[in-house]
């Protein structure tokens, strides 16, 4: 199977799965009762525009990059995963990552073909892309690295708990680091028992300071640090 005809199938299963996928959502019997009458009603119409938009626009930069190898049973499951199971990280991906690393660099063919991902390639010599690299669903700057494509394995394991969890980790994370400087931390820090009132990351955290705590603590850090890339 030629790259054309792979990158035109992934433009039309990513034009079609999605929507498929919201529409049956949006009729679920659960929005009853929560939403008005009118609201329910309307969420086909908001499901039609939302999942055609986003497989238009996904299908497309998936579709050129050719990142599905689908003369390959591995490459058929990540695409039905990443439209179904994982479609909310996959679209979260999407938007976050191509809004925010098209400062940072471009997409690259190299990195993204037969990948399952669209890596964007650093420019310049920055940290950011470079020695911090950053996952987003199936959006990526700075390639492999060292985990990020474990990332990428927990987003497609965990599909729609994904999120949640990095949100719930990182707001534990960051209250326990925050109240740990401002009473023990900073009083052994004013003591002269420790150098720092933060807890400090370990030294080969991409994320230092303050924050690189925060950062390395979470359990999807965790896993991937000790793990590394699958």
């Amino acid at each position: 199977m030629s790259k054309t005809v792979q990158g035109l199938l992934t433009f039309l299963i990513s034009l079609v799965m999605p929507t498929v996928v919201l529409l049956i959502i949006s009729v679920l019997p659960v929005w009853q009762g929560v939403f008005s009458p009118q609201t329910v009603a309307a969420l086909p119409k908001v499901a039609l525009i939302v999942g055609g938009s986003f497989g238009l626009l996904y299908g497309l930069e998936a579709g050129i990059l050719c990142i599905y190898d689908l003369e390959t049973a591995a490459g058929w499951i990540e695409l039905f995963i990443d439209l179904t199971w994982s479609l909310p990280n996959t679209m979260a991906g999407f938007v976050l990552g191509n809004i925010i690393y098209i400062f940072f660099g471009a997409p690259s063919r190299t990195d993204s073909e037969g990948q399952a991902w669209i890596s964007f390639q650093p420019r310049g010599s920055g940290g950011f892309g470079h020695s911090v690299l950053q996952t987003i669903g199936t959006v990526n700057l700075g390639g492999a690295g060292q985990h990020e494509r474990m990332h990428l394995l927990q987003a497609r394991v965990l599909g729609p708990g994904y999120i949640p969890l990095v949100i719930a980790s990182y707001a534990v994370t960051f209250t326990l680091q925050v109240v740990w400087t401002l009473t023990i931390g900073g009083l052994l820090a004013l003591l002269g028992v420790r150098n720092k009132a933060y807890f400090e990351p370990p030294s080969h955290s991409a994320v230092g300071g303050f924050f690189g705590w925060i950062y390395y603590a979470t359990p999807i850090e965790l896993f991937a640090y000790a793990t590394g890339n699958p």
